[in-house]
Formats: C-alpha cells, structure tokens, sequence
C-alpha cells in the first residue's frame, strides 16, 4: 500500500486478536500509522484498503476498513523552498551543514503547511532513532538549533 517514490509509507504497528492459544479469535484488529508527502495519496490509499479487504481469502468473514486522516502533508514547495535556503545559510553561519529531509507529515507544523502557509519544522534538537528505544539526542546539537530557530525569527520579521 506504501509507495516509496511518492514517499507514501503504512505500517502496521498494533495487531490485536484472540485471548487464547487453543481458540480462533472471532475478530481482529490491525492499526497502521500511514504517511505521505502529497495529500492525495490518502485517497489512493483509503481505495486501496477497500479494494484488499474486499478480497476474502476466509468464506463468511467480513472485513472493513478506515482511515482516520490525522495531520495533512508537508508538501515541499518553492515557498518553503525558500525557507530552507535562508536556514541553510543561517546554519552555515555555524560553519554546519542543514540537511533537509521529511517525516510524511506527522508534526504539529504539518497543520500550517497544510492551510498553505510555508513551512519548516524540526528546528529542535539533532539526534536519530526516533520512536525506538534507541532514541537519542546530540545535546551539542543544542546552542546551534537555538541559534537557528533564532536568526530565522530575525530574518523573517524583517520581510
């Protein structure tokens, strides 16, 4: 259901069924956390979900679907385009490199990006492994992102 080009991802991450080992369940429950870059993908895959479940593989089983849309896309466009330059340039400043990269939409930030209004987010801490128990931060990471986050408040209120 995923589409790495359209950098669409879901992933079942909470299934529930049963409560013992000698019974088949009569029902069951799978949870997926979905994420796209482009808004239109959540229609794609909301007819895809329909379309798989339609095809019983059990006789007299019922299999329904949703999909509950939570926080829109970041979708990059030259608008922001531009924010990542004047960041970019900022960060340099530090003599760091501003690396881009997207998550599909799952920060507060993706509720102004999604009414139009250019947008970056992750102006926090540097780290890696994040959602894992292998999460971690740079704490050095932490006087240059206030650094950024401030220059850029600087920048733009002179626009």
């Amino acid at each position: 259901l995923g589409d790495a080009e359209k950098k669409t991802t879901i992933n079942f991450t909470v299934i529930n069924s049963g409560d013992r080992v000698n019974v088949i369940p009569d029902q069951a429950t799978a949870k997926a956390d979905v994420r796209a870059a482009l808004p239109e993908e959540f229609d794609r895959i909301e007819k895809d979900l329909a379309r798989v479940s339609a095809n019983k593989l059990i006789p007299e089983t019922e299999v329904t679907t949703s999909l509950h849309r939570g926080l829109p896309p970041m979708p990059q466009t030259p608008e922001s385009d531009k924010l990542v330059t004047i960041a970019q340039g900022i960060y340099g400043e530090l003599g760091r490199k501003l690396t881009i990269e997207g998550s599909g939409g799952a920060a507060d930030a993706s509720l102004s990006a999604g009414v139009g209004t250019p947008t970056l987010d992750g102006f926090g801490i540097v780290g890696g492994n994040i959602h894992t128990p292998e999460e971690y931060a740079e704490v050095e990471s932490v006087a240059p992102r206030i650094y950024l986050l401030s220059r850029m408040i600087m920048e733009l209120s002179k626009r």
